[in-house]
């Protein structure tokens, strides 16, 4: 019978290979043992591994078990610790010694099929360099744009600080992440926090501008929570994807998580404005865009229309203020 190969992998943490060693099999010889001595045949650098720790035996089908030689950890088998062992069958090729994780791997295991190489223009579109780059673009330019249509004194001075601070919060959240990928994954995968980050924040920059834009130019009434619940489905996306790329979570899970947070954030921050409404009289929501009025598709109220709605905030000033004094323990009804 001609000599067939196995070849024993080392793994880190993270399932990618440390190191390999390869056997020949043949019928005189499908046996070979692992520990820490010099003696045996796959030396491991564990204090948590035997001198002689555990044997393996490759049967003539390619089937592998494991023999535990009187170790004091005994092995650890699809996650399930086993001492004493003789003859175990490691179904998954998957065998734990001490604090070692080792892949055993015979001819007559298929591999999966090779990857192609994605093409260049493709790669291009969804490397995250670019998507980093273009986000960052995009947003720089939104903020200079927002500072310019501030008009401030110094607009040089207010470009320079809005920058400043967006940069800094990008930096850390991009290292919270990082730091988590690092951690779970074994990467920090920079690049991809950073393109995530800036990519959901240019989404939602384009889409808070589209929504005021299309408010505009079809005279819709203004939507006042946009801004909360735009912002919740932005943050959604992100957490999606950083967990993706930085947990070992399943995509339902993380999915799940993505949809939890976001949505008590939402909720939580409506009822404080809410609150904060109540004992404010005097707050006017209005983050209103100004726009050329020939861009506007449809006709906007008339002036009598405007005054007409106008004297019905005197109501609702009355209403808000009786609202906060019923609700100020201090207030005295006969003063």
């Amino acid at each position: 019978m001609s000599a067939e190969t196995v070849l024993i992998e080392s793994l880190d943490s993270h399932g990618r290979v440390q190191s390999r060693e390869r056997f020949a099999v043949s019928d005189a010889r499908r046996t070979f043992t692992i520990g820490r001595s010099i003696l045996a045949d796959v030396t491991l650098d564990d204090p948590h591994a035997a001198a002689l720790h555990a044997s393996l035996e490759i049967a003539p089908d390619g089937r592998i078990f494991a023999n535990d030689l009187g170790s004091v950890n005994g092995l650890i088998v699809s996650g399930k610790p086993c001492r004493n062992a003789c003859g175990l069958e490691l179904a998954d090729t998957m065998l734990q010694i001490g604090r070692t994780r080792l892949r055993v791997r015979t001819s007559h295991q298929s591999l999966a099929p090779e990857k192609p190489y994605r093409v260049r223009s493709v790669s291009m579109l969804h490397g995250p360099a670019w998507i980093a780059g273009i986000a960052a673009i995009a947003g720089g330019l939104q903020l200079v744009y927002a500072s310019w249509l501030g008009a401030p004194r110094d607009l040089a001075a207010g470009i320079v600080t809005a920058l400043a601070g967006a940069a800094s919060l990008v930096a850390m959240w991009v290292a919270v992440w990082g730091l988590l990928s690092r951690v779970m994954q074994g990467e920090w995968r920079w690049l991809r926090h950073i393109a995530i980050a800036l990519g959901v924040a240019a989404a939602y920059v384009a889409v808070m501008g589209l929504v005021d834009l299309s408010g505009f130019l079809f005279a819709l009434p203004p939507w006042t929570n946009r801004h909360t619940w735009i912002g919740a489905v932005a943050l959604g996306g992100a957490l999606f994807l950083h967990l993706i790329y930085a947990s070992n979570l399943a995509a339902s899970r993380a999915a799940l998580v993505a949809c939890l947070i976001p949505l008590l954030i939402g909720v939580g921050g409506q009822w404080l404005q809410a609150r904060y409404m109540i004992r404010d009289v005097n707050h006017i929501s209005s983050r209103v865009r100004i726009y050329p009025p020939s861009l506007r598709l449809r006709a906007s109220e008339t002036v009598e229309d405007y005054f007409k709605r106008t004297a019905s905030l005197r109501p609702l000033a009355e209403k808000r203020l009786i609202d906060a004094l019923a609700n100020d323990p201090g207030y005295d009804d006969d003063r």
